[in-house]
């Protein structure tokens, strides 16, 4: 018996209506958790993002320096008001439904995202998304070390995590797969897939889709 249809989905700006990893610098910024200073570092890594040029590197370290040295109980206590402060409000109705035909279908959902898994997994809970990839984040001793366990679930690093993925839960067929998202960086990914969906579209991603052909689905963000 076939398996299910593989749907993917980006999470930033493609469920989202904003960027989590972006968003969540912000929070530990009001919260006086960060100073103003990685604010403006913030501004720049996302410019940077936008432009696919990111140092995934530098804004990792950058991004998980508020939970060096933190359990994973302590680091929850940071993002899980952020998730219900500030991720709810960024959900994407028109998004949601999206997702929840997809499963009313029976199709199997993943969530595949750059940003780190102790941010990503609880959005995917909220959004009963039960099958996640992002980027795993380094634990020593139980405690956040600030670095991440390569590959990173960027670009072509996206690519790698999902065909992994897929040969461990008996997807063989990229052709068969659908994956939706606005970023210039999921590029290899979706090149992959026989069924590539541009949601809001960046620019760069945008031209790209209407030169292939690709659908572009313009998702209202009220």
């Amino acid at each position: 018996m076939n398996n299910p249809s593989l749907v993917i989905f980006d999470l930033d700006n493609t469920i989202l209506n904003g960027d989590s990893d972006y968003a969540m610098i912000n929070y530990l910024v009001h919260t006086n958790v960060l100073d103003e200073s990685a604010g403006k570092q913030n501004k720049i890594f996302i410019d940077d993002y936008q432009r696919g040029e990111l140092d995934f590197d530098a804004y990792t370290t950058f991004a998980l320096s508020a939970y060096v040295g933190l359990i994973q109980s302590e680091i929850d206590a940071y993002i899980t008001p952020f998730v219900a402060k500030v991720i709810e409000p960024m959900i994407n109705v028109f998004a949601l439904k999206m997702i929840h035909d997809h499963g009313d279908q029976g199709d199997t959902l993943l969530l595949a995202s750059a940003t780190n898994e102790l941010i990503v997994r609880p959005i995917a809970k909220r959004l009963q998304i039960p099958n996640v990839i992002a980027t795993q984040v380094e634990f020593i001793d139980d405690k956040c070390s600030g670095a991440y366990i390569p590959p990173s679930a960027l670009g072509a690093g996206k690519l790698k995590l999902v065909r992994q993925w897929m040969e461990q839960n008996d997807y063989s067929r990229f052709e068969d797969v659908t994956f939706y998202s606005d970023s210039i960086n999921d590029l290899p990914l979706l090149e992959a897939v026989g069924h590539p969906r541009a949601v809001n579209p960046d620019p760069l991603l945008e031209k790209i889709a209407m030169d292939r052909g690709w659908e572009v689905i313009a998702l209202p963000t009220i």
